[in-house]
C-alpha cells in the first residue's frame, strides 16, 4: 500500500518537534542560570563591601545582603542562604539559593562566594 505523497515529512516532524522544544527550554534555563548567577554575585559583592568597611561587622554585611536580595532577587532566587564571616583581616560572604526550573524534575542550585581584606586605619609613621 502506498502512502499519500503529502505524508512524507510527518515522521520527521513528530521526532523533531519535541527535540526542538527541549532545546528551546534548555536555552531559556541557561539564561535563568546566568541571570541568577549574576544576581547572587551582586548580592555577595554588596554584602562584602558593607562587611569589610572599617568599623563595620557581620551584622552590617548581613543587613546589606538581605536588602540587596529583596531588591534584586525577586522570584528568581528562592531559598536564599546568606553566610557572612569577618575576622581581623578578612571578610567572606557566601550566597546560595535555588533557581526555578522550566524543565520538570531538574534542580538548579546556585552558589557564589567572595572574600576580601578588611579595611583598617593605620597610623602614619
Amino acid at each position: 500500500m502506498r502512502r499519500p505523497r503529502g505524508d512524507r515529512g510527518s515522521t520527521e516532524l513528530v521526532v523533531a518537534t519535541p527535540l526542538l522544544l527541549i532545546l528551546v527550554l534548555l536555552v531559556v534555563q541557561a539564561g535563568l542560570v546566568a541571570h541568577a548567577s549574576q544576581t547572587a554575585q551582586a548580592i555577595a559583592a554588596t554584602a562584602l563591601a558593607a562587611t569589610r568597611a572599617a568599623g563595620a561587622g557581620e551584622a552590617e554585611g548581613r543587613a546589606a545582603a538581605e536588602q540587596a536580595a529583596s531588591q534584586l532577587g525577586g522570584d528568581l532566587l528562592t531559598d536564599v542562604d546568606i553566610t557572612v564571616e569577618r575576622t581581623a583581616t578578612t571578610a567572606r560572604v557566601a550566597v546560595a539559593g535555588r533557581i526555578p526550573s522550566v524543565l520538570p524534575g531538574a534542580a538548579w542550585p546556585i552558589h557564589h562566594e567572595v572574600t576580601g581584606p578588611v579595611e583598617r586605619f593605620t597610623e602614619a609613621p
